[in-house]
């Protein structure tokens, strides 16, 4: 009778990025933790280098996996992460700019355009999102009016967990769950916002294929495999957003449940059957995204 098999999860937290090792009942077999590698070189900025986020995502994978008897029992791995913290990538698949971090002040100015160009309301309307700095959208157009060289070399965005396992799988893709946190995702038809793109002068290409979380990609590079002890055979799948991942952990899936997600950021987290079309729901503050279950929450 065969081993049975194990999966790998990583988080790519605020401030620890973590891997666990668990079966298919759940229960953790091994895990590792080290520090999120981010910079902060002025007041209300900080930043991630891609290569050194890279190297910790795959010392805290070597870590775990050290710990096993049998590494050969992994079969699958997959990513998740904060929500709004982007790398811009170019056609060789190489950063060519820092990762903004998902809490960096710099991009009040690229929401205000966004206000006065767009509107915060209509925003609402296709996203789901009320207009705050921290989105992908306001990093994108940061990146754009600050470090054109960079932009201009730039054919993709990817999310912190997409980064990861496309470096550890070669395969560009997001979940639903992170693209609803970008300001770019047309929420009641769950695709991209094309209009809006369209609107702010962003090409559409710029932004990876949307598949649900839980889809396979590929198995894992040889570089990969060597630089993280994980198997060759390991096949890498579609994560998603932390918080809407710990959601389907503990069961959080259907209204009436409400989950309060608490790490170095706290979110209150309840489904919803559909999106809330209210303005004012978007002038309170109030963000909706796509679950990982399907269906919507709001936080």
């Amino acid at each position: 009778m065969s081993p049975e098999p194990l999966l790998v999860g990583i988080d790519l937290g605020t401030t620890n990025i973590k891997a666990i090792v668990f079966d298919r009942a759940g229960t953790v077999i091994a895990g590792a933790s080290v520090p999120t590698p981010t910079v902060y070189p002025r007041p209300t900025w900080a930043h991630h280098d891609p290569t050194e986020y890279w190297l910790k995502a795959a010392q805290a994978i070597r870590q775990a996996v050290s710990q096993l008897d049998d590494p050969q029992r992994i079969v699958s791995v997959a990513v998740t992460s904060t929500g709004e913290t982007g790398f811009p990538l170019d056609a060789q698949g190489e950063a060519t700019y820092e990762s903004i971090a998902w809490f960096d002040g710099r991009t009040k100015a690229e929401a205000q355009w966004l206000d006065e160009h767009i509107g915060a309301d209509r925003l609402f309307a296709i996203t789901g999102l009320s207009l705050q700095p921290i989105f992908s959208l306001c990093k994108i157009l940061w990146l754009r009016k600050h470090a054109p060289e960079a932009y201009a070399r730039t054919v993709r965005w990817l999310n912190a967990a997409d980064f990861v396992a496309f470096r550890l799988c070669g395969v560009a893709a997001t979940d639903r769950s992170l693209a609803s946190r970008m300001l770019m995702l047309n929420l009641h038809e769950m695709r991209w916002a094309t209009e809006l793109l369209d609107e702010v002068d962003i090409p559409h290409d710029l932004l990876a294929p949307l598949l649900p979380s839980g889809t396979p990609l590929q198995q894992i590079t040889a570089e990969a495999a060597a630089l993280t002890g994980l198997p060759p055979s390991t096949l890498v799948s579609v994560g998603g957003h932390d918080h809407v991942c710990g959601a389907l952990a503990v069961g959080v899936t259907e209204p009436g449940n409400m989950l309060n997600s608490l790490g170095t950021a706290e979110a209150v987290f309840l489904p919803l059957r559909r999106p809330m079309t209210d303005p004012q729901t978007g002038r309170q503050g109030y963000t909706q995204g796509a679950h990982t279950a399907g269906d919507y929450y709001v936080f």
